[in-house]
């Protein structure tokens, strides 16, 4: 069988396990090093002017001559817009770096195994996007490999947990706290061997994972508390020295080497000497001020497991007493760590394994079962494999959760009134791989020939605070309909969190499929780039009127907020108004009223005041609507609408105030509306 390897692709540092199917056990491969082998190589980059880049230690010890052409951390940047600082007259990105890194692994994986090294399962924090996961697999093409899949790092330390320790797994469930150097999750896995060997007559069982809960920050990480100790140090020597070793660029790769070192050192011991530049000033740093002055990061993991742990009683029915807590990550190490997770759950963490190495050995786990003949005999209490139970993890044996929310834009009025694009959410927080959602929305004008679907992705409704991802366009729809024609979208996240889905117009059927990979070209292109397309959902010629906000009632018409009372909807007419002392409109004061379009022989409206007007229905207006005016609608898009509850257009509804968008006019034959000029075709809704 081919062999397959397991990535664990840090921040700081990175790892490569395999499966030894001989020995049944999994092996971290020896990385080398400045002081020989060791099982993990630094994530760090030096690209000298000439010659090939070197990664690892060597890189590391460089930043104190030539700083300016180390890369550290490049994981934080994956998948973002950014290039590093030019040298040699390029720039870098976040792919090209980590290539280089995965290039680096291999290249030393293949010199231990003495065979080559192509296929590999990769592991990212349980916070990546879509975008992040990508950009990581583009990154391992780079490099020669072939990714068989991408998992969470909290599945992987789950599964190296499960498999060696599944003895003692019972009905606990699995909380993985995964501090690293440059990200946190805390995930909240259920794992599952669903029958007893002795009793299910097969030694071969399914391992199964169920993720509950996640929730994490991938800009926190070790790094951060190296740097509240280098300002510590900084900070002390300016006083005592008065230097600044910040402000030199080899001072501070000097610092920042020997603060990684102290604060490695402070985890077993309460006091350490540091080296602050390369004049050989000394500071004395304790452990008391270092955990005093981090006490805000380590409140901030804090925070977001207390919300995990709140989710999962609310959610789940899951107390604390029902859950182990397994560490993961090297900054798990510090001492104030193991006391916060002791005092949250009144009792210590789980001690198991190298921390540092749980992830890896898990990835290697996953990727020896990626073969479906491939099973992984399970130790006894022992802690020997034996013949007589084993597992296999099949392809759907590990189910996740999305961390991110997608939305489509529409257009409402906002509070003002004003109309402006809005992001409303379809796949929330929390939704399975897999699992489908439904949209539906409603073309806004009439004659509408083609629908834009835009993707965004962020649980605000506020689409400044969310990502743009991706247009898709329904095109070629019969041009003389009117408007509100339902518009169906399907979206769900499948492997690696990858957007499918599709979009039909319920009417003619014309249906598009929706596929969102940020490496790979979506299915309808746009033939401009999205920075420069001016968007359709902004081309709206009515955006710039005044639309009258309805908080009482709610339905597309003009407010009353005073009476309630259903609401006939009026074109906008540019008329005088009269100030009304009880009904409050926002519009401007005018001493006379004209009313050329409806009449209403009911209510004589006076010069000056007009008396609070009372339950005027449809049937107690006798003129006619003037449809070639802009519609006022307010709302665009109901949330709530399902599919099947869809009316029949041309009949009315005896539910139409909460399931039809526009009430007005979108229920009327478009035959008893007299002709009206065709307004352009817009792309919008």
């Amino acid at each position: 069988m081919t062999k397959r390897y397991g990535i664990d692709l840090g921040t700081t540092y990175s790892t490569i396990s395999w499966y030894d199917d001989s020995r049944q056990e999994v092996k971290p491969l020896p990385l080398e090093s400045e002081d020989g082998e060791t099982t993990t190589l630094r994530s760090v980059v030096y690209y000298p002017a000439e010659g090939t880049p070197v990664v690892g230690e060597v890189a590391w010890n460089t930043r104190k001559q030539d700083p300016g052409r180390v890369i550290v951390g490049i994981k934080r940047k994956m998948g973002d817009e950014y290039e590093t600082e030019a040298m040699d007259g390029r720039r870098r990105t976040p792919l090209e770096v980590s290539a280089d890194i995965l290039r680096a692994l291999k290249d030393n994986a293949e010199i231990e195994m003495g065979e080559a090294v192509e296929d590999v399962v990769i592991t990212v924090p349980a916070y990546f996007g879509e975008r992040q996961c990508a950009a990581t697999m583009e990154a391992a093409r780079i490099a020669g490999l072939n990714v068989l899949n991408i998992l969470s790092e909290p599945h992987a330390a789950a599964v190296a947990y499960s498999i060696e320790q599944n003895s003692s797994l019972t009905n606990k469930h699995v909380l993985v706290y995964d501090l690293g150097g440059g990200t946190f999750d805390v995930t909240l896995i259920k794992p599952v061997i669903p029958a007893e060997f002795a009793n299910s007559g097969d030694s071969v069982q399914s391992l199964t994972l169920n993720t509950l809960c996640k929730d994490g920050n991938r800009e926190l990480g070790g790094l951060d508390w190296d740097d509240i100790l280098i300002d510590i140090v900084a900070e002390k020597c300016m006083t005592q020295f008065d230097v600044d070793p910040r402000l030199d660029a080899r001072n501070a790769a000097v610092l920042h080497d020997n603060c990684e070192k102290a604060k490695r050192a402070l985890s077993k011991k309460s006091n350490e000497m540091v080296v602050a530049d390369l004049q050989g000033h000394m500071i004395e740093v304790s452990r008391d001020e270092f955990e005093d002055r981090s006490s805000g990061l380590l409140l901030q993991t804090q925070m977001r497991l207390e919300q995990v742990l709140s989710e999962a009683e609310q959610t789940h029915g899951i107390t604390r007493d029902q859950i182990d807590v397994l560490l993961c990550g090297g900054a798990t190490r510090m001492p104030m760590v193991k006391q916060m997770i002791g005092s949250v759950f009144s009792g210590p963490p789980l001690e198991y394994r190298n921390p540092q190495l749980l992830v890896a050995c898990g990835a290697a786990y996953v990727a020896h079962a990626m073969d479906q003949a491939a099973t992984i005999p399970l130790p006894g209490p022992g802690g020997e494999a034996t013949d007589d139970r084993a597992v296999r993890i099949a392809e759907d044996s590990i189910t996740d959760i999305t961390c991110h929310a997608v939305g489509i834009q529409v257009i409402r009025a906002d509070a003002t009134g004003e109309r402006r694009p809005f992001n409303a959410v379809v796949l929330e927080r929390g939704t399975l791989f897999g699992e489908q959602r439904q949209f539906v929305t409603e073309t806004l004008f009439d004659n509408q020939v083609e629908v834009c679907i835009r993707l965004f992705e962020g649980d605000s409704d506020d689409i400044e605070e969310c990502v743009h991802l991706v247009d898709f366009r329904i095109e070629g729809l019969p041009s003389e309909r009117p408007r509100g024609r339902p518009i169906r979208t399907t979206l769900w996240f499948g492997a690696n969190g990858i957007i499918l889905g599709n979009a039909i117009d319920m009417e003619t059927n014309t249906e598009i499929e929706i596929r969102y990979d940020r490496w790979s070209t979506p299915s309808q292109p746009s033939d401009q780039p999205a920075a420069e397309k001016k968007p359709a959902s902004m081309l709206n010629p009515i955006a710039d009127e005044p639309v009258v906000e309805q908080p009482v009632v709610e339905q597309p018409v003009v407010e009353q907020p005073i009476v309630e009372q259903p609401i006939v909807e009026q074109p906008v007419v540019e008329q005088p108004v009269v100030e009304q002392p009880v009904v409050e409109q926002p519009v401007v004061e005018q001493p006379v009223v004209e009313q050329p379009v409806v009449e209403q022989p009911a209510v004589e409206l006076p010069a000056v005041e007009l008396p609070v007007v009372e339950n005027i229905t449809l049937d107690d207006i006798d003129g006619p609507f003037d449809p070639s005016e802009p519609f006022t609608d307010s709302e665009l898009l109901n949330p709530a609408m399902p599919t099947e509850a869809l009316p029949d257009r041309g009949h009315d509804t005896d539910d139409s105030s909460d399931q039809v968008i526009h009430q007005i006019d979108a229920d009327q034959d478009a035959d008893d509306e007299p002709p009206r000029e065709s307004p352009r075709p817009l792309k919008l809704y």
